[in-house]
């Protein structure tokens, strides 16, 4: 149920209240919209005021984290991340502030790796190509998508106008690079000197529009869900990579696994790490007969938040196309993350997501 209904159900649960207690006021058209009004303030419930900062500080809109406003004040880079084993190990995707999963054609998944603070972004990748659904996610974000190559329906998109970063553009060869340890298309990286580089040949700007405000709400302070089930394990169901989660209650993070082992960036040897996963379900079809995927990201549905060892049942929405996806709790509140990285996947709606104690 959308929050529109929500608030709709509640408006009218307090309007039958009052008529059955046979309350001494009429309930005209004029109350009516008084009360869904209310209602409505309620639910959308502005943002939480947030501590003063020092100069030069400010919350990350992908993280909550505090960072220097020279970092958090420029878009991310949304990149595609090519993740089938012959692609392992991937470089730079611990960096990622925001990864983002979906099922591909014929059982694969790719992975959209955010990253705003590149500074010592040195390599990434290997990088591969778009898909439409992807450049969704982005916007989410206000992004700067950035791929090798793309499906025919992504290339429709970026026909119309849709900006990116290319592989296959005159401006390529300053952006991307292949390396001589793997066979083509798995050898696509590009770094911090390739992005930027990718900036000024497209003339994308990294500066925010103008009174931007992120999608995502962030707590002060860490919270435990009060309610929900235990979820140590969570496994996800994408059937080449299978990947899942293991808590770790030392630090509070989910830790990714993939193909049987710990994904790892072998840029610093570090395991893939997440503070929030969040799961959208979402009507899926195929396209075309290369099984080419299509997620219906407009409109709303179910699905899950998992932080500090615990499952809780959330709602999506985004009602338009220049809208951005929001999150909500079954009772129409906002969603609030615990400050740190996210891990957020689109899974078919047919499917489930599993979790329990280890």
């Amino acid at each position: 149920m959308k929050k529109r209904g929500i608030i709709a159900i509640l408006g009218l649960s307090m309007l039958l209240g009052l008529t059955a207690c046979g309350g001494k006021k009429e309930t005209t058209a004029e109350t009516e919209s008084q009360t869904v009004a209310a209602e409505t303030e309620t639910v959308k419930e502005t943002k939480k005021e947030k501590a003063a900062l020092p100069e030069g500080k400010m919350y990350s809109y992908l993280t909550g984290e505090v960072v220097d406003e020279a970092i958090g004040s420029q878009r991310p880079y949304a990149i595609m991340i090519n993740n089938i084993q012959e692609a392992l190990p991937q470089s730079g995707i611990s960096q990622a502030e925001i990864m983002y999963e979906c099922l591909v054609e014929s059982g694969i998944t790719r992975l959209m790796c955010e990253f705003q603070d590149i500074e010592n972004l040195n390599k990434v990748g290997s990088i591969r190509s778009a898909r439409h659904y992807y450049m969704d996610l982005a916007q989410d974000d206000d992004a700067i998508y950035t791929h090798f190559g793309q499906s025919i329906f992504a290339e429709d998109r970026i026909n119309q106008g849709y900006p990116t970063i290319s592989g296959l553009s005159g401006y390529s060869e300053a952006v991307f690079y292949r390396t001589d340890d793997r066979e083509a298309p798995h050898n696509v990286y590009s770094s911090k000197d390739g992005l930027l580089a990718g900036l000024e040949a497209t003339g994308i700007s990294r500066d925010y529009p103008e009174n931007y405000e992120g999608r995502l709400n962030f707590n002060d302070e860490d919270v435990v869900p009060e309610t929900g089930e235990i979820a140590e394990k969570v496994t996800m169901p994408f059937p080449i990579n299978n990947p899942w989660f293991e808590y770790n209650g030392e630090d509070g993070l989910y830790y990714r696994f993939q193909y049987g082992e710990p994904h790892i960036d072998v840029e610093n040897n570090e395991q893939v790490k997440f503070k929030n996963l969040i799961i959208e379900f979402a009507e899926r079809s195929i396209i075309s007969g290369e099984d080419h995927q299509d997620y219906k990201l407009i409109g709303g549905g179910n699905g899950l938040l998992f932080t500090d060892g615990k499952a809780v049942k959330i709602l999506w929405e985004r009602e338009t196309e220049s809208d951005r996806t929001a999150y909500y709790y079954e009772d129409g509140t906002p969603v609030y993350l615990n400050v740190g990285k996210s891990y957020i996947a689109v899974v078919p709606s047919e499917l489930s997501v599993d979790y329990s104690a280890k």
